[in-house]
């Protein structure tokens, strides 16, 4: 399912400093409120906040600029595994660099354990699966590798990254699973940078559009 035409409802039990968020802040135009972990915002808004917050740096979004933010760094953990609620994940998938980081939120906010594809050259004591992807950006192949005690059969598995623009680093990802005997349910990033038919190809859930996070910025739209 395509990402742009989802609304979902994600959940706050608390603010940032422990404190109940405010019942109307995150309401929904119907009135209901929260049934479990607190008071229920929509995923649209969620994303406009980010897409307002996100910090560019020599007009190039920076994800980094992100994970600085305490709030955003929350907001990206919740938005990501809202699709995924009711998806029974066992594992997250996380490529390096960046995929481990947002891996993490994404796990904790789901209940799942974390998986993570190291590239060639780190230390992963165990590692036996080694994948190697088509060019990635960059130009030129990675390989990643997978320890083939980290998933049991049949797990079902997020792939998870900070970006996507090609696919070929989730593509390697979403080979370890098929190696482990995995199920992928699907793939969730923050900038999406692909065509869409890479998107459909690997069922992602993505929050902003790099062409928007820029063409704000050169319009001045943001707020």
């Amino acid at each position: 399912m395509r990402a742009a035409a989802v609304s979902q409802r994600l959940w706050y039990s608390a603010d940032d400093k422990g404190d109940e968020v405010p019942f109307d802040e995150f309401m929904d135009t119907d009135g209901t409120a929260g049934q479990t972990r607190g008071v229920q915002f929509n995923l649209d808004e969620a994303r406009a906040r980010l897409a307002d917050s996100f910090p560019l740096v020599n007009d190039h979004p920076d994800v980094a600029g992100v994970f600085r933010d305490p709030s955003l760094l929350r907001l990206i953990g919740e938005a990501l595994a809202a699709p995924f609620v009711d998806a029974e994940v066992d594992s997250v998938i996380a490529p390096e660099a960046r995929g481990p980081i947002v891996g993490a939120l994404v796990a904790r906010e789901l209940g799942a354990g974390l998986v993570l594809a190291r590239k060639d050259d780190r230390n992963h004591p165990g590692a036996d699966i080694p994948v190697r992807s088509a060019p990635t950006w960059r130009g030129h192949s990675e390989v990643f590798q997978g320890r083939s005690f980290d998933l049991a059969p049949n797990a079902r598995v997020l792939l998870v990254d900070d970006w996507i623009t090609t696919g070929n680093t989730l593509r390697a990802a979403r080979s370890l699973i098929g190696l482990l005997e995995g199920v992928h349910v699907g793939t969730a990033v923050i900038v999406n940078k692909a065509k869409a038919s890479t998107l459909d190809e690997l069922k992602v859930h993505w929050l902003v559009a790099f062409g928007d996070l820029v063409a704000n910025e050169a319009t001045g739209s943001r707020s």
